[in-house]
């Protein structure tokens, strides 16, 4: 699928990897209608976007009429790229310093990042789907694109740190709806491809400690540094145009494997 002339839906579009597909797409071309959370600074919107919309991909009654207000302003969107995500640390008990007391983690946490990074990717992949179906009801014979999906993982999905449960599971269950999802969608000519970054120089980054941070980085084989955000768009870019690309989650992480840094183990 060429970008130019498309409809893209690009979710967390207001910084890092999401800002910098939003940007991708507009040079490309596309029409871009970027959703993401009011900016807590009430800075301006800087990109270049076809439409801005405020909403929480978690909340089915924020996406709905977000959704439906993209398709009676610009027209069915053939792109959705899910970039929204939160880290939110989610260790399994907690110790007060000053009295000793051990007492298990509240449930909110959790819950927070497994509806934002997991149940709000499946949230907008059901309405960017539907309304594509809506549109082209009939089963794709003509071995054309009619959509595309591109979603964010983690290489979380696969070697997540301590305290990291939460964000890996919900990582986790985005890579692992990739390929039913590609099957489900098929018949109506829409691919879906899931990316799993490595550290990358995102807002993200500084709620890791400096020492994982700084791990991290060390561990990267080749090039030995954070990933930029040019450098997830640029693989966005190609799944979307790649036909063969579907059903697989792709790995960006500079060879990298984490492990548990010593000073979380001490």
């Amino acid at each position: 699928m060429d970008p130019k002339g498309q409809i893209a839906i690009v979710t967390g579009s207001g910084s890092g990897l999401g800002r910098a597909v939003a940007q991708a797409l507009t040079r490309r071309g596309a029409r871009v209608v970027g959703i993401d959370l009011p900016p807590r600074d009430g800075a301006a919107e800087l990109l270049e976007l076809a439409l801005s919309l405020h909403g929480d991909v978690a909340d089915a009654a924020q996406m709905e009429p977000a959704f439906a207000r993209v398709d009676q302003e610009l027209g069915c969107p053939t792109i959705l790229v899910n970039c929204a995500g939160i880290l939110g640390p989610a260790r399994v008990f907690q110790i007060d310093r000053e009295t000793g007391e051990v007492s298990p983690r509240a449930m909110d946490r959790l819950r927070r990042v497994i509806d934002v990074n997991l149940t709000g990717t499946f949230n907008t992949i059901r309405l960017f789907a539907a309304g594509l179906a809506r549109g082209n009801p009939q089963v794709a014979l003509d071995g054309a694109d009619r959509g595309v999906i591109v979603n964010t993982a983690s290489v979380a999905a696969y070697e997540a740190l301590s305290a990291q449960a939460a964000y890996g599971s919900s990582k986790a269950g985005v890579a692992a709806m990739t390929l039913p999802l590609a099957r489900e969608l098929a018949r109506y000519g829409i691919r879906i491809v899931a990316l799993a970054p490595g550290t990358f120089e995102t807002g993200m980054v500084g709620d890791i400690p400096d020492h994982t941070r700084r791990r991290l980085v060390e561990d990267v084989p080749f090039p030995n540094r954070m990933g930029r955000g040019d450098e997830f768009a640029h693989l966005a870019l190609a799944c979307i145009e790649n036909q063969m690309l579907n059903g697989s989650v792709l790995r960006i992480d500079g060879a990298v494997r984490m492990r548990e840094p010593r000073e979380a183990l001490a």
